[in-house]
């Protein structure tokens, strides 16, 4: 399992608590328990740093509910760093949404090199061009994903709660799966499965099926370096508003 770490200020990081919202749910376990255990297993890769940054006012409890769930998958560190602007040539205001193409700008500048992989979280709607909205968004080249809490809330009760971070718990890891060469699975249960709505999303859960946490494993020991280097530079999760 990973370890998540706790930014005060950059570069400066300290050791932060797990929150109770894993152990009193316990859905992120029973998630990760979901598929039989893959023939690689992915924590005993070489040890890896993921860094979050949130891209507006995301909380830092969600944050850490996404760290906690991210470490589990993916067997990492997970660093949380600084608030990072929203570039305000990103925003359309006859949409009201931001571009997640210039997001995704803004994480490469801002991933520092021992960072595996970065994510953004925004909260703040996204959108391509030919799309009405998308979820989130990664760049495999350039190791950096972002993903939207807007569209990822449920009701105002402890229930509703638990239900966002799961949202939240599931986009983070499907969009760090594009980053590592992860395509889309035929396989509903699976975190790469490709959602239309989310009762799809809540349907599969945040665990990559036995193939995929396979090709995971390989693509960070870089036996698969030459594979993923041939996939497109970047892979956007999308969904059109139904």
């Amino acid at each position: 399992m990973g370890e998540v770490v706790q930014r005060v200020s950059e570069p400066s990081i300290r050791t932060a608590a797990v929150g109770p919202w894993m152990h009193g749910s316990g859905w992120a376990l029973a998630a990760l328990l979901a598929f039989p255990a893959p023939p690689f297993e992915v924590a005993m890769v070489k040890p890896t740093t993921i860094a979050l940054r949130p891209l507006g006012r995301a909380s830092p409890s969600t944050l850490a509910a996404i760290a906690s769930t991210i470490a589990a998958a993916f067997g990492a560190s997970v660093v949380i760093g600084d608030v990072l602007s929203l570039p305000e040539a990103a925003r359309d205001s006859g949409r009201g949404q931001y571009l997640s193409p210039a997001l995704l700008d803004v994480l490469a500048s801002a991933r520092r090199p021992e960072w595996d992989r970065l994510l953004g979280v925004a909260d703040v709607d996204l959108y391509v061009p030919d799309l009405n909205f998308v979820f989130g968004e990664a760049d495999s080249r350039r190791g950096v994903a972002v993903f939207s809490l807007a569209r990822l809330h449920a009701g105002p009760d402890d229930e509703g709660a638990r239900l966002f971070l799961r949202r939240a718990a599931t986009e983070a890891i499907h969009e760090l799966g594009h980053t590592y060469g992860l395509g889309h699975c035929g396989d509903r249960r699976c975190v790469m499965w490709f959602s239309n709505t989310l009762a799809e999303s809540d349907g599969k859960g945040t665990a990559f099926c036995p193939a995929h946490a396979a090709q995971l494993a390989r693509a960070r020991a870089g036996a698969a370096a030459a594979v993923i280097g041939r996939l497109p530079a970047a892979h956007s999760s999308r969904t059109n508003v139904t």
